[in-house]
């Protein structure tokens, strides 16, 4: 019975689990994302086009913002409660972390915000 159970022990502890197909996805882009400065960060949900030309604009100006700082937006949907999308998206922003912050320096976060909300309210 021991002999049973050490063997059934030892063949579980000695399995792997795969990553799931989402994380290898997001870790491979991310790394090419940083090879070629094109740095994602992922939007959800319905994207509606701009009523008028003014939010058209400030659209265009806060694209303008984010390219600033090596980032693009990509929407990926209505993705409701899909954990492995989440982990996935979790880990590709993990790694472009360090190479943002090398890139844009320290606090580069909040400068971003900062300027994208002066556009938002003074359109400038």
């Amino acid at each position: 019975m021991k002999k049973t159970v050490l063997i059934v022990l030892i063949v579980f502890l000695s399995c792997k689990s795969k990553d799931n197909p989402f994380l290898v996805k997001y870790k491979n882009q991310a790394f090419h994302d940083i090879k070629v400065d094109s740095v994602k960060t992922f939007g959800f949900g319905l994207a509606l086009p701009p009523r008028d030309s003014l939010e058209l604009l400030k659209n265009n100006k806060i694209e303008n913002v984010y390219r600033k700082y090596g980032l693009f937006r990509k929407n990926l949907g209505c993705t409701v409660g899909n954990e492995e999308l989440d982990n996935a998206i979790t880990e590709y922003y993990k790694i472009t972390a360090v190479y943002l912050e090398g890139r844009n320096g320290k606090g580069w976060k909040e400068k971003m915000k900062k300027e994208i909300n002066n556009i938002l309210l003074n359109g400038e």
